[in-house]
C-alpha cells in the first residue's frame, strides 16, 4: 500500500537528518559546480585539451581514491571520515577563492581543486553509504536509500545546475567557488553534529542505541576473501560493471551524436531528453520509499536493472525524437530502482566491519570502466558502428541476467540482515576475522 509519509519515516532520527542534510548540501554544491567549472575554465583561456584536464582530473581524484576511501570508512568513525572529507573539499575551494581574488588563479589550479573534489567524493561516499544503516532501523533503511536517490536526481540533475546557470548570467566566477566552499563548510559541520555516542547498529532503533563498536579493524585481505566467498556479492558486482562498459559509452558519447546528425535535435532536445530521466527516476524513487521493500526484492533488483538497461538496444533505431523520451523514461525509473534495492541489499548484507571497503569496491568497478566505454564509443564514427554498439549495449544485458539468476542463489538476501565477524583467536595474535 501507497504511503505518503514513509518516505520521510528516515528523518524521524536526529543523526540521519544531520547525515541528509549534509548529502543534500553538498549535492546541491556538486550540481552547481558541475554547471560552473567549465565556464570558470573557459575564463582562463583553457581550450578544449585544458578543459579536458579538468574535467578529467575529477575522475582521476574518484577513481584513485576510491579504496583509500572504502578502508578509513571501515578503520575509522564513519562520521569524521565524512567530515573530513568536506573539509578538505572546502580547504581546496576556499584557496581557490583567496587566489581568484588576488588576480593569479591559474588552469593548473583549477585542475588541483578538481582532483581534491573528487578525492573527496572518493572518501566521503563509500563512508555515507556505509554509515546510513547504523543511523537508521532497518524498517526505514529502504526508505533512507530512496530519500537519498531523489536528492541526487534533483540536486545533480535539475535544482543544482539550474542554480548553477542562474549564477553564471548573474555573477563572477568568484562567487560561484565561495558558494560551494561554504556549502562543503557547512556539510561537513552536519557531520560533525553526529553524535556518536548515540549511533545504532545495523539492527538498532535509529539513532537510540548503544554507540558503534570499537574494535581492531578487520585486515584488507580479508575483506576480499569475505567479498570473494559471497557469490552473489562478487557476481553481481562484476555484472554492473560490465553493464557499465556496455552502456556509459554510448549514452554519454554516442546518444548526443545520434540526436544532432540523425534526428535534428539540439543541446536543449538532449537537455530535455535528461531532465524526464531525472523525472522519471524521481517518481520511482519516491515510488519505492512509499512501500516497503517485497520479500524477493533482490531478484526485483537484477530485473529493474535489465529493464533500464534494455531500451538503448531501441534509442538508435527511433525515427524521431519525440520517441526517444519514453525510452529514456524506462531507464531513468528501472536503472534508479535497482539502484536503490542494491544499497538496500549491501546495506543489510554485508558486516559493518567490511562494508566501506565493498561499497568501495563497488563504486571503483563502476567508475573504472566508465573512461573505456568512453574510449570504445569513440573509435569508430559510422552508423553501422554506432547501431552495433547501442544494440549490444541494450540486449547483452538481458542474457547477462538469464546467466545470473541460473547461477546465483538470490533468495533469502536482504532479509536476515548483516551478521558481524566473529573474533578468532591465533596463537600469534587476534584480529576479527570475517567468514568466508
Amino acid at each position: 500500500m501507497l504511503s505518503l509519509t514513509k518516505p520521510l519515516a528516515p528523518l524521524r532520527h536526529r543523526n540521519y537528518r544531520l547525515l541528509f542534510a549534509s548529502y543534500l548540501i553538498s549535492m546541491l554544491g556538486d550540481g552547481v559546480w558541475m554547471v560552473a567549472l567549465p565556464w570558470v575554465a573557459i575564463e582562463l583561456g583553457a581550450d578544449n585539451s585544458g578543459l579536458s584536464m579538468v574535467v578529467g582530473a575529477e575522475a582521476v581524484g574518484l577513481i584513485s581514491c576510491v579504496l583509500i576511501g572504502g578502508a578509513l570508512a571501515d578503520r575509522y568513525p564513519r562520521k569524521h571520515v565524512i567530515g573530513w572529507s568536506f573539509a578538505a573539499a572546502f580547504a581546496a575551494l576556499a584557496t581557490l577563492a583567496v587566489i581568484h581574488v588576488s588576480g593569479q588563479l591559474e588552469i593548473w589550479q583549477l585542475v588541483g581543486a578538481a582532483f581534491v573534489l573528487g578525492a573527496a567524493a572518493a572518501i566521503s561516499g563509500p563512508a555515507a553509504d556505509a554509515f546510513t544503516p547504523d543511523l537508521v532501523p532497518e524498517d526505514d533503511l529502504h526508505a533512507a536509500n530512496a530519500l537519498e536517490s531523489i536528492v541526487r536526481s534533483l540536486a545533480v540533475r535539475m535544482v543544482g545546475p539550474g542554480i548553477g546557470g542562474l549564477l553564471i548570467a548573474l555573477v563572477d566566477s568568484f562567487a560561484i567557488i565561495a558558494l560551494n566552499a561554504v556549502s562543503f563548510a557547512v556539510a561537513a559541520l552536519c557531520a560533525a553534529a553526529i553524535n556518536s555516542r548515540t549511533v545504532a547498529g545495523a539492527q538498532g532503533s535509529g539513532g537510540d542505541g548503544e554507540a558503534e563498536p570499537e574494535g581492531e579493524p578487520v585486515p584488507y585481505r580479508q575483506a576480499l576473501r569475505y567479498l570473494f566467498g559471497e557469490r552473489w556479492l562478487w557476481v553481481l558486482i562484476v555484472w554492473s560493471g560490465v553493464v557499465l562498459l556496455l552502456q556509459s559509452g554510448p549514452r554519454q558519447v554516442l546518444l548526443p551524436f545520434l540526436i544532432h546528425n540523425d534526428l535534428g535535435g539540439d543541446a536543449r532536445d538532449y537537455g530535455l531528453l535528461i531532465a524526464v530521466t531525472g523525472i522519471a527516476a524521481v517518481v520511482s524513487s519516491f515510488l519505492l520509499a512509499s512501500r516497503k521493500p517485497p520479500r524477493d526484492y533482490p531478484r526485483r533488483m537484477l530485473l529493474a536493472w535489465t529493464a533500464g538497461a534494455a531500451p538503448l538496444a531501441l534509442m538508435v533505431f527511433a525515427p524521431s525524437f519525440w520517441l526517444l523520451l519514453p525510452l529514456g523514461a524506462v531507464y531513468g525509473f528501472f536503472s534508479t530502482a535497482g539502484n536503490v534495492y542494491w544499497s538496500t541489499l549491501v546495506q543489510t548484507s554485508v558486516p559493518s566491519s567490511v562494508r566501506g571497503r565493498v561499497i568501495s569496491i563497488d563504486w571503483l568497478g563502476s567508475l573504472a570502466l566508465v573512461p573505456v566505454s568512453a574510449a570504445l564509443a569513440g573509435i569508430g564514427s559510422s552508423r553501422e558502428f554506432m547501431i552495433w554498439l547501442f544494440v549490444l549495449g541494450g540486449t547483452l544485458p538481458v542474457l547477462l541476467t538469464l546467466v545470473t539468476l541460473r547461477w546465483v542463489d538470490l533468495r533469502g538476501l536482504g532479509a536476515k540482515g548483516a551478521q558481524q565477524p566473529e573474533t578468532q583467536q591465533t596463537p600469534e595474535h587476534s584480529e576479527p576475522v570475517v567468514p568466508a
